[in-house]
């Protein structure tokens, strides 16, 4: 076997191999564990302490974020397997922490009010 068969051999399987790209899928799953980590404020749980719960949705985020990059370049060298998964777990994450950055800011809006509520008594 030469070894141009032996390169078309070896891209052959590098295609036909599914689900290669590990980053991808860590990519997505974090992503949606931060999704999940903001649900909990709808079940009740998270009003217990929600800085926590904002705090694990940050960092989900990031990570999200992080491996989404790693597996968009991975994703480059396979051909393309996972390209599409690793772009939507970096939109997804962006899209998590825009929605983290209002929680705060709602928050500290919410202590501002609170505060000018109180001087004006």
């Amino acid at each position: 076997m030469s070894s141009a068969e032996n390169m078309r051999a070896r891209e052959q399987h590098t295609q036909s191999a599914p689900g290669r790209n590990r980053p991808a899928k860590v990519s997505l799953f974090f992503a949606a564990c931060g999704y999940a980590s903001l649900g909990n404020f709808f079940t009740g749980i998270a009003w217990l302490n929600p800085g926590i719960f904002v705090s694990m949705a940050v960092l989900s985020a990031l990570t999200a974020i992080v491996s989404g990059h790693i597996g968009r370049h991975r994703g480059r060298r396979l051909g393309g397997d996972g390209r599409g998964m690793a772009l939507a777990g970096i939109l997804l994450g962006w899209l998590l922490l825009f929605i983290c950055a209002l929680i705060g800011l709602a928050f500290i809006g919410f202590i501002a009010g609170l505060t000018f509520l109180a001087d004006n008594l």
